[in-house]
């Protein structure tokens, strides 16, 4: 038996032993139910695949979210801000419904038909010194493009401020 013929059955032998099942994972009604996949023992360990995670049961139906590294993480909060705003506008009666403002006082957001003076203000403030502003849709902060050569320099201090101190008038003797 040559080296190509042993290694060929090798494989063979190996591939026949595992027998593929996927790592399935079901959520029926209330009894979640894993059909784990049997490891071999020359499987190196696995580290945990799950950064986050968090079940909801909503009448009987589980629902399972999973954040596998930082920006799924960040996604799913960005999702969970977004609803928690949508339920903070639906709590409220019809005619005080305003489809902007703050989740709990921090993190702004704006559900209404953006428009151009909403959309320059959060995007072009050069009176406004913060370098983020609120967004003018959605949900989270814009970033003002008029104050990003400050900070870039580095000259931390709000740009110099020019006030209308209307008409001269002088009053003849």
């Amino acid at each position: 038996m040559n080296l190509v013929e042993m290694t060929s059955s090798t494989l063979k032998r190996r591939r026949a032993r595992q027998s593929w099942r996927p790592n399935l994972q079901l959520s029926l009604l209330d009894t979640p139910m894993a059909l784990p996949r049997r490891r071999q023992p020359d499987d190196p360990p696995k580290r945990a695949s799950k950064l986050a995670s968090m079940e909801l049961n909503f009448g009987g139906l589980a629902i399972e979210f999973k954040a596998r590294n930082l920006a799924g993480l960040v996604a799913w909060l960005s999702l969970d801000v977004a609803a928690i705003a949508v339920l903070q506008e639906l709590m409220r009666p019809p005619q005080f419904r305003t489809w902007h403002g703050r989740v709990a006082g921090l993190i702004p957001y704006d559900f209404r038909k953006p428009t151009l003076r909403r959309l320059l203000s959060a995007l072009w403030a050069p009176d406004n010194p913060r370098l983020f502003t609120d967004t003018a849709f959605g949900v989270g902060w814009s970033l003002n493009l008029a104050q990003l050569p400050r900070v870039l320099r580095g000259t931390w201090e709000p740009a110099p401020r020019t006030t209308y101190s209307g008409p001269k008038v002088t009053t003849a003797p």
